[in-house]
């Protein structure tokens, strides 16, 4: 599954980056892209349905309680199947697609402020790249899933806020499969880099491309909540 991913994800990338594709002019003229891409963009679909219809059928069982925090009051609070407001927690909506990256996806810094990447040619964005924008993804989209990872705390999911929010003014990476880097940054690359970096949790599913779907359906995270 892994290799499958990585080598749909290469011919995606011939596709989106026009000029720089390193796909031979031989594939191309034997057709080998098309049908590719074709799936790929139907698995990410396909994988939102199923797990809208996982929600529909046995909700309780996917959607999980928050992690427990601590209040200015010192009351600890643990939210159950409402809008993550908590910082650190990851946002992902399967509404929309940019070439061939299906949904978006973002981290919550506050009650009110999210930080994502979109490119400039959006009509979301505000400025090319990374940068903060109102947390009002109930409204915003139609679909929106929030999602924690297993095994940390919610001081360490604020760290990988944190990190998101260092990279503001980074400008949008086109060249998807490069998600080593800290220069630019994607929707979802930019939320899987900030963890990575600040726990060590990859929430890569297959390798390759990250794509808004990866982070839900990672086996390191958990979902908390769905609209």
């Amino acid at each position: 599954m892994r290799f499958k991913k990585i080598i749909a994800t290469t011919l995606i990338m011939g596709v989106i980056v026009g000029g720089t594709s390193s796909i031979t002019s031989a594939a191309v003229k034997q057709n080998i892209v098309t049908p590719v891409v074709m799936k790929s963009v139907q698995s990410q679909i396909n994988e939102f349905n199923q797990l809208e219809n996982q929600i529909k059928n046995n909700r309780s069982a996917i959607i999980k309680a928050d992690k427990t925090t601590v209040n200015a009051e010192g009351i600890s609070t643990r939210a159950v199947g409402t809008y993550p407001t908590r910082k650190g927690v990851i946002l992902v909506t399967r509404d929309g697609s940019l070439d061939k990256l299906v949904g978006h996806a973002g981290i919550v810094y506050n009650t009110s402020t999210t930080v994502e990447s979109f490119p400039s040619s959006s009509s979301y964005a505000t400025s090319n790249g990374v940068t903060t924008y109102s947390n009002n993804w109930s409204r915003r989209y139609s679909t929106v899933y929030g999602v924690t990872t297993y095994g940390t705390s919610a001081t360490q999911d604020a760290s990988a806020a944190n990190i998101a929010y260092g990279f503001r003014g980074k400008p949008y990476n086109w060249n998807f499969l490069n998600t080593s880097t800290t220069s630019s940054f994607y929707c979802s690359q930019l939320v899987y880099r900030a963890y990575l970096n600040s726990t060590n949790k990859n929430l890569n599913q297959g390798g390759g491309i990250v794509f808004p779907i990866d982070l839900v359906q990672s086996s390191n995270t958990y979902t908390i909540y769905s609209k």
